[in-house]
């Protein structure tokens, strides 16, 4: 998903007695969106870390958990990276990704909607030309 570049943001975020306070799907095992495996960011709790800091946005894609790479990963690790990174914890974040990704599908699907209506005339046509074939094949054939 190459087509376009996203603003990218460096988060720090203390997770003190609140926690982070947001949650996370995706990973190469269970992808959150069509044709995209990357982790997620599908809900910001207001009593949590990123809420108060307010730079992380749903639908933000996460890049890096304190410089791990979080591009090809499952998500159990992705969790897991999350739970061992400590009280400080830095995110490489993508925002506007889940939206724009969302877009680009239903663009597709709307492509290949107009693409097969396209295909019924033409079978309709393709139908009538030949039906019309036979009746004259056979009224040639029979004609008395």
């Amino acid at each position: 998903m190459a087509e376009r570049e996203f603003e990218t943001d460096l988060i720090e975020l203390s997770r003190g007695t609140t926690g982070l306070g947001f949650n996370i799907k995706g990973g190469k095992d269970q992808p959150y969106l069509p044709l995209e495996t990357g982790i997620f960011v599908t809900k910001i709790r207001d009593d949590g870390a990123a809420a108060k800091d307010g730079r992380l946005q749903l639908g933000d894609k996460i890049l890096e958990i304190n410089a791990k790479d979080m591009r090809d990963v499952v998500h159990k690790e992705a969790v897991d990276i999350f739970l061992s990174a400590g009280e400080k914890v830095n995110l490489l974040v993508q925002h506007g990704v889940e939206e724009h990704v969302r877009e680009m599908h239903r663009q597709k699907l709307a492509a290949a909607q107009e693409k097969e209506s396209r295909k019924f005339p033409w079978l309709a046509l393709s139908a009538a030309v030949a039906i019309g074939t036979i009746g004259v094949f056979y009224y040639l054939k029979y004609r008395r």
